[in-house]
Parts: C-alpha cells; sequence; structure tokens
C-alpha cells in the first residue's frame, strides 16, 4: 500500500476498534451460557470493520485473521454457537495476534498467524457439526483469496451470514469510502502538479537540464528500505476534542492582539501600558498552557482495561479465583505518565493475584470466601493521582519477612531485629528480594517490587504497601498529573536557587529564635523538629549539597528565622532546611548534564524567570540517600519520651493579619483553601455584591468591616483575599495585611469580644487578637445559601440523635458541644477518652455517633476508636476523629482501628455534614437491630 496517509488511518481506527475488546470477550464468557447479542453485535461491526479495510488494502495476513474472528462471531450472534473458556481462550489470542499485527501492519503480510486460524476454523467446524449441519474439510477452508488493491472482490463467507445488523458497512461500502479517499487526494495532487512553478528567470535557467548531464547512481537497497521504512511508519497519534481546538485557536488569537499591543506600547515608549499588557500575556499564556496540556490527558481506564484480562489468566493459571473490581477509569493523567505505568501496575496486579490471594481451600479452611477479590483504584488526592491495588488475600507477615531477608543476606540478624513492621514491610522493594516459596515462570526472582519502585520515582512518583496478615494487603501508588510543567517552590541555599516540586510539600513552618529550644532538638545525633507532637527529621541543605554560603545578607529572609520546609515522599515525612523562600514558580524540566546523572538528590534542572538556572531537588533521593526516619520510628527508636510543656499544650496553626493598624484578626489555618494577592482595582460590585473575577469564575468577597466591629481596612495597591469553601462555594475574606502563619495555643477568651462571627480573643505578642468564625460570617452575609438546611432526623423514641464528645482541650469542647446544640442535637462530652469510654461501657446512653479528638491523656482517640470496633455492642458506631493531625501516618493508624472519618476541628460545614451523614446510617442500622 503506497498510500502512508491512508495506512495509518487505518491503524488508528483499528486500534480503536480494538481497545476493549479484552473486556468484551470477557464479558461474552462471563455471561454464558446466556448470549448477550448486544455485545457480540458490538465486537462484530468492530472486526468486521477491519477486515473489510485491511482486504481492499491489501493486507492479507490481517484480513484472513479478522475473517475467522469475524465467523466464530457470527455464529454466536446467531446462537449457533455458545461461548465457554476454551473458545474465549482461542479467541482471546487470536485478539492479541490482530493487534500485533497492526502494531507491526507494514510487515504484517508476512507473519505466520496459520495457527490462531485453525484454532478459529475447528471452534467454527465443530459448532456447525453439532448444529447436525457437518461440513467437510474443503467446505471450512473454501474461500475465496483475500482482496488486493487489483482484486477488489471482497472475501467470501464461510457460511452465508444473515443481513448485516443497521449500522455495519458492507465490504462494498467500505471499498467505496476508500476508493473515494484515494480519488480526492490522487485529484488534489495532480491539481497541484499541474500548477505552474512561479519562478525568476535566474531560477528557471538554473534548473534546466544541462545536455549530457549523466543520470544520478541509484541509492543503495538497505538506504532505499530504510527510507521506505522511515515513510511508512505512522506517527504517533491522539485524538483531541474539537472545542479543545477552539479554545487554543482562540487564545493563539488573544496572543496575537497581545503582542500587537506590546509591540505598540514599546514602539511608542509609552510605559503606562506595560502592566496591563504583561498582565494580559500572563494570563493568556496560563490558558494556553493549561488547554495544550489538555489536549495530552488521558484517562487512567486505557491502562487499567488490561488487567481484567491479566486477572483471568494468571487465575486459571495458579488454579485461584479472583475477581477483579475497578474504580476511577475516567481519572485523567498525562499521555506520558499512562504509557509508562503499564508495566509497573502490571507488575503489581500479577502480584496480588499470585502472593496475596490463597487458594481456594486455604480461603474457605480461614472462612472467607472461595473467590478473592483485588480493588485496582484511582482517584485525586492533593494535587496528584493516587492509585491502590488492595486485595483480601493473607496478607504480607513481617517476621517472615525480615527473616527471609535475613537469610537472603539483604539485612543483618542485627538490623532485623531492631525493625519495625512498617520497615519489615517495605523490604519487599529490596533489590533481590522475593517471598516465592520457588522460581516459576510468574514469580520468584526478585527482580520486581525494587523495579517497580525505581520505575515509578522516575516518573516523580511514590509507592508504599500496607498489609495486616489475614486481611489482605494494599499497594499505594501516587503520580503527578503531568511530568512537562511542574508547580514548584523556588528556595536559597547558600549562594544557590532550588526547586522543589509542589506536589511533595505539605507546609512551610517558620522558627522564630524564641522558638528553636523548643521546636528544634536532636534524637540519637539526628536533628529534628517537633511538630505538632510528631518529631520530623531535619535535613539542612547548605551541609548535606555542599552549597557555599551566601555572599551578604539573603534576600527573602530579614527576620534570620529557620525556614523548614516540610515534605512528604508517601513513605517518610522530614523538614528542608533553606535560607530563604522565594516566589512559587511553573518549571520546565530539563535533563542533568552528565555529571550530575546519579546524584541522587537531583531530578533535573530548570530555568527561572530571570534567567538563572535551578537544580530540581529529588525528595524521595534525598530521604533514600539519607536514609531518614519517620517521626514513628523515631519515636520507637528511643527518642526521649520527656516532651516540653509547649508540645503537650493544644496548639493551633493560624493565620493573623491585620484589618487595620487598630483591629488585628486570626484564622485557623485548616479551613483555609488558599490566599491569594490581588491588586485593588481588581475588587469589584455587582448589584451591591463586592466579588472578583477569578479563574473564569465570580469570587463573592466579604469585609469584615460589614459584618462586626471593625474599622474600615487599610489598603495599599494591592489585598490579599482569604479563599475557603462554604455549602460546596468558595467565598473570600478581604485581609489588608497579612503578617504572620504560627501555631499558638488555644487559650481563648470566649466572653469579652464575642459577637456573631468572632469566637473570641486569644493574646499574642502582647497584642489582643480576635479570632473569627468564617462559617457564621457567611451565614451573615448570606442567609439565603442556608435556608435549606435540615434539621436531624428523630429516632423512634422522638429524640434527636445522641453524640458522644470526646474532647482534652476545654475552649475546642465547649465550641464544639455547641456547634452540634445548636443544630439540636444531643451531646455528652468527656474530658478524656477513658472517661468517655466508661459512659459507653456502662451504656448509660444509646449513641449515634462518636466524635473524638486524637491526642488526649489517659486514652487516646486511636485505643477508644479500637475498644469500640472491637466490642459487637458498640461496633457499628460511627466514630469521627475530630483533630488537627491528620498527616499520612495519621490517617493509615486511625484506618487500622476503624475510624470512619477525618474532619477539621474548626471547620463547621464540614463537621455537621458527616455528623448528619453518619447520624442517620446509625439510625437506620439501630432500626434494623445492627447494635444495642
Amino acid at each position: 500500500m503506497e498510500d502512508n496517509e491512508l495506512l495509518a488511518d487505518f491503524v488508528v481506527e483499528a486500534n480503536e476498534h480494538l481497545a476493549d475488546i479484552e473486556n468484551q470477550f470477557l464479558a461474552i464468557e462471563e455471561a454464558a451460557p446466556n448470549i448477550d447479542v448486544n455485545l457480540v453485535n458490538e465486537v462484530f461491526r468492530a472486526i468486521h470493520s477491519i477486515k473489510g479495510a485491511a482486504g481492499f488494502l491489501g493486507l492479507r495476513t490481517v484480513n484472513d485473521l479478522a475473517h475467522n474472528l469475524e465467523n466464530v462471531l457470527n455464529m454466536m450472534r446467531n446462537e449457533e454457537l455458545t461461548p465457554t473458556s476454551a473458545i474465549v481462550d482461542d479467541m482471546l489470542k487470536g485478539a492479541d495476534a490482530l493487534k500485533g499485527l497492526i502494531e507491526d501492519v507494514e510487515n504484517s503480510n508476512g507473519v505466520d498467524v496459520g495457527a490462531h486460524i485453525t484454532a478459529l476454523e475447528r471452534i467454527a467446524a465443530a459448532a456447525m457439526e453439532i448444529g447436525n449441519e457437518p461440513v467437510s474439510e474443503e467446505a471450512v477452508h473454501a474461500e475465496s483469496s483475500p482482496s488486493t488493491l487489483a482484486e477488489t472482490e471482497p472475501a467470501a463467507e464461510l457460511t452465508p451470514a444473515p443481513a448485516a445488523p443497521t449500522g455495519v458497512p458492507s465490504d462494498e461500502e467500505l471499498e467505496a469510502a476508500i476508493n473515494a479517499k484515494l480519488a480526492e487526494k490522487k485529484a488534489a495532487k495532480a491539481a497541484a502538479a499541474a500548477k505552474p512553478a512561479e519562478t525568476t528567470p535566474a531560477a528557471s535557467k538554473a534548473i534546466e537540464p544541462k545536455a549530457e548531464t549523466k543520470p544520478a547512481a541509484a541509492p543503495a537497497p538497505e538506504a532505499d528500505a530504510k527510507d521506505a521504512a522511515a515513510k511508512s511508519t505512522p506517527e504517533a497519534q491522539i485524538r483531541v476534542a474539537v472545542n479543545v481546538l477552539d479554545s487554543l485557536m482562540n487564545l493563539a488569537g488573544e496572543l496575537v492582539l497581545s503582542r500587537n499591543q506590546l509591540l505598540q506600547a514599546v514602539s511608542t515608549e509609552e510605559k503606562t501600558g506595560l502592566e496591563a499588557i504583561s498582565a494580559r500575556l500572563d494570563q493568556i499564556t496560563s490558558e494556553l498552557q493549561e488547554a495544550i496540556m489538555q489536549t495530552r490527558m488521558q484517562q487512567i481506564g486505557t491502562v487499567f482495561s488490561r488487567f481484567p484480562r491479566v486477572v483471568r489468566d494468571l487465575s486459571s493459571k495458579l488454579g485461584k479465583q479472583c475477581d477483579l473490581e475497578i474504580e476511577g477509569k475516567e481519572v485523567e493523567v498525562d499521555k506520558t505518565i499512562v504509557e509508562a505505568i503499564g508495566d509497573p501496575l502490571t507488575h503489581l496486579v500479577r502480584n496480588s493475584c499470585d502472593h496475596g490471594i490463597e487458594l481456594p481451600e486455604v480461603r474457605t479452611a480461614a472462612g472467607k470466601p472461595a473467590k478473592g477479590t483485588i480493588k485496582l483504584k484511582a482517584c485525586y488526592q492533593a494535587g496528584k493521582v493516587r492509585i491502590e491495588i488492595r486485595d483480601d488475600g493473607g496478607g504480607i507477615d513481617p517476621e517472615k519477612l525480615k527473616a527471609k531477608a535475613v537469610q537472603k543476606g539483604v539485612i543483618t540478624p542485627e538490623q532485623a531485629e531492631s525493625m519495625n513492621d512498617r520497615e519489615a514491610l517495605r523490604l519487599i522493594f529490596a533489590p533481590g528480594f522475593s517471598t516465592a516459596a520457588e522460581v516459576t515462570d510468574v514469580s520468584g526472582r526478585g527482580v520486581g517490587m525494587d523495579v517497580v519502585r525505581t520505575n515509578i520515582a522516575k516518573l516523580g512518583g511514590t509507592v508504599d504497601v500496607e498489609s495486616e496478615v489475614g486481611k489482605g494487603s494494599n499497594i499505594v501508588v501516587t503520580l503527578p498529573l503531568t511530568l512537562a510543567i511542574i508547580p514548584s517552590l523556588i528556595v536559597q541555599v547558600g549562594c544557590d536557587r532550588f526547586a522543589i516540586p509542589q506536589v511533595n510539600i505539605a507546609e512551610l513552618v517558620r522558627v522564630r529564635d524564641s522558638e528553636r529550644s523548643t521546636k528544634l532538638g536532636r534524637v540519637k545525633n539526628a536533628e529534628v523538629l517537633r511538630l505538632r507532637g510528631q518529631l520530623l527529621p531535619l535535613v539542612r541543605l547548605r551541609e548535606k549539597l555542599g552549597c557555599g554560603p551566601a555572599e551578604g545578607p539573603v534576600q527573602g529572609n530579614a527576620t534570620g528565622a529557620t525556614n523548614v520546609i516540610v515534605v512528604d515522599t508517601g513513605q517518610t515525612r522530614f523538614g528542608l532546611v533553606v535560607e530563604a523562600l522565594h516566589d512559587s514558580e511553573e518549571i520546565v524540566v530539563k535533563p542533568l548534564g552528565r555529571h550530575y546523572k546519579n546524584c541522587r538528590k537531583l531530578a533535573g534542572a530548570t530555568i527561572l524567570g530571570d534567567g538563572h538556572v535551578a537544580l530540581i531537588l529529588d525528595i524521595a533521593g534525598i530521604a533514600g540517600d539519607l536514609n531518614l526516619r519517620s517521626d514513628e520510628e523515631l519515636r520507637e527508636k528511643g527518642a526521649d519520651a520527656t516532651t516540653s510543656a509547649a508540645d503537650k499544650e493544644d496548639r493551633q496553626s493560624m493565620l493573623f493579619f491585620k484589618n487595620n493598624q487598630v483591629d488585628n484578626f486570626a484564622i485557623p489555618m485548616d479551613i483555609i483553601a488558599r490566599i491569594e494577592r490581588v491588586p485593588v482595582d481588581q475588587l469589584d460590585s455587582v448589584a451591591g455584591q463586592e466579588v472578583l473575577q477569578y479563574r473564569d469564575t465570580t469570587l463573592p468577597l466579604m469585609r469584615l468591616e460589614s459584618c462586626i466591629s471593625a474599622s474600615p481596612g487599610d489598603f495599599a495597591e494591592s489585598a490579599y483575599v482569604v479563599v475557603y469553601d462554604v455549602r460546596g462555594r468558595e467565598v473570600g475574606l478581604i485581609a489588608p495585611e497579612l503578617e504572620d502563619i504560627r501555631e499558638v495555643p488555644t487559650v481563648v477568651d470566649t466572653v469579652t469580644f464575642r459577637e456573631p462571627g468572632v469566637i473570641g480573643s486569644l493574646v499574642t505578642n502582647e497584642k489582643t487578637v480576635r479570632l473569627l468564625d468564617l462559617f457564621e460570617l457567611t451565614q451573615m452575609s448570606h442567609p439565603e445559601w442556608f435556608s435549606a438546611d435540615s434539621e436531624p432526623e428523630l429516632n423512634e423514641e422522638s429524640l434527636p440523635p445522641m453524640i458522644l464528645l470526646a474532647e482534652d482541650s476545654g475552649f475546642f469542647r465547649t465550641q464544639v458541644k455547641k456547634i452540634f446544640e445548636e443544630k439540636g442535637y444531643r451531646v455528652a462530652d468527656f474530658e478524656d477518652g477513658k472517661l468517655a469510654w466508661e459512659d459507653l461501657d456502662a451504656e448509660n446512653h444509646s449513641y449515634d455517633v462518636i466524635v473524638t479528638d486524637i491526642e488526649m491523656p489517659n486514652m487516646n482517640g486511636f485505643e477508644l476508636c479500637h475498644r469500640v470496633k472491637n466490642d459487637p455492642r458498640f461496633s457499628s458506631i460511627p466514630v469521627i476523629a475530630l483533630t488537627s493531625l491528620a498527616g499520612s501516618a495519621d490517617v493509615q493508624h486511625g484506618m487500622e482501628v476503624g475510624i470512619d472519618d477525618y474532619q477539621i476541628k474548626m471547620d463547621r460545614d464540614k463537621l455537621l455534614t458527616a455528623v448528619q451523614n453518619f447520624a442517620g446510617q446509625a439510625q437506620q442500622g439501630r432500626t434494623a437491630g445492627s447494635y444495642a
């Protein structure tokens, strides 16, 4: 076939037809002995289209194989053949071979697929014999030769088929369409060739052939073949929605207009309009970048669709029974990541089937269903993609892992003895390590999980394992959404600047001189940061990277405080000490030079807006290179049990700002979505409501002086907008001047300055600061948003739901209890988990929901939840953890003990929604008699 463009179109369309064929065949098998005629018709139409086009294009082998697949499908849809596992096996193998032919379509005619064709012919022949219509061997093979470009007659059918269903093109129709397309292209080429060339006289003279010019030597056959192959290889293609292309065209037009404005302003030396033009260019560039990135986004379901076949085939081979449940196919990530994660995920799914799920008799003996389940889930989380591969198998025994690792020399006996369970589980990522009892063609060589982790780390992702013996395992993979452009924080270390990807940043902490003795310390010669009861390892980047000292004062750190960036690798959380923080930038990743390629601490380089080069830090590489310990491990390794008085206090991270020189306010950081800095002239008023036109939406704004007792705000050229979420809407509070973000003890006076929208006041740095209630402020500004709020449903005794509240902080306990009671709930509150358990154990009340703090004396929230969930009397009562400690380690521990939900202490809206949902579930359960 000489028309490479037409051949490339065929490959693209054929791949689309075959994209989900494995799952379609598996669905046909699952429905047996019933036949889903609609599904069979769908597959039949896809194969029929491939066969017709392949025959016309001269792809004889593709035509033959597709024709035989079509015959078997035709028998199925006519109910002449019932699909069995053996039949579907042969069809799956045939489909695999068909995909392979199309992937290398230029060489497909030379591929031998006789074994697949013979298997499909036998299926058809056997079906006809069973139907009392035996056919001879000659009849089975009675098929005209496939069509070529010269022979356009379609291949004869094996048996007369009924009329094609509506929407199925005949071979003649396909041929006519292709002929029309070829004729159109030939006409266009002829017209282009007939157009007279516009050349100058000199040029015309130059191209006249000389009388005695010798013909050029013919190219070598090898070079000719290479050129032909290069020309015929179809380029990688991707389908883009028309509306995305329209958006790109519109943005390109806007970019041209802004460029013209900029050129005019520069030529006339008018500097007044440059700022507005610059802002417009910045906005258009951001929108253009986002639109272009959207063209590269693909659904992760394109990878997930291969795994039902993998699980089916491997389960059958291992003699196991296993279901695969898939969730989150619609999650979109960059095309590069979609293409790169296929092999690592395949290995993880195979591991779950091989190592995780037990044999049916073993599961039955353990009281489990004979059929195991693997759950494959994808979701967005904190600007990243989280993928979970969870199985309900036998789990991983940490002690057996340690013993095997010692036997193989991966670790020493002393290291094994000092390891906790979490460290032991991570041994599965050690090179050369395997838990298989013997080497098979499925597993046992120990070359898998370390490669998986390495490949995922190359994508900027992390992988971790969670497991419980007898209950199953969960592999958690986190990945960035894209690799092309990465939002990063630029920091200064010594005289150099570095970029830290924002996906790795958990929070920023500034330790003042006065706080260093209580916040910074050492544990067994390791420097640590005490942060809300956690011990985080500290890494001083200037020392570890060998950077020289900065020349003169460090810009961006006039206070001399210690700047700590808390980062998370998915396996451990630690702090990076830097000299100064600069702006956030979206960076374009460039590869490292050969001198730095083997440096684990660096992931690449980028060019900053001012033209300087900044190296990109590899957070996972730093943690691995320095063998950092997590908070849990630091505590178990002998961290001093004595905690400073400051650590024992209930503290809250607050944003402090000034409305003017007199009025100082604070807002809990936990309920703030983000903070934007905007020019004052961008604040607008529409129908009496102050708004900000932001990211193609209208953000409603509030001023404090309009809601509470406060003087008007003092504004310069710009102001800050504190954005938070209420009732699924984003709202912005105008804050004229930000002062600081820091942790303070929650010693709050709830009487002196109390008013709607103000919880109370606290004293910090010898100033009285009012603590705001954003929920109440929003209620006053937009009462219509709350008019549809429902009251708690009454139980069978005509009483509202009963809540058990355990919280050791008097301030928080009072506030949360008031929130519940104002809404109509009944509340019994206790200042300690032990007191709460004693009341619950005595069955003084019938509780619908338990809301508990985590950090409490005598009995913490984890232990309280563990007791509740392990007592048959109370195991069905939902438990909500009410805390500001919601890191990955806390969430994991909470899941292990049975916590149903985490809620932020000061986020009233989400807390009430969670309580309402769980209280309703609890009452339904009690009505059904699920707990006393």
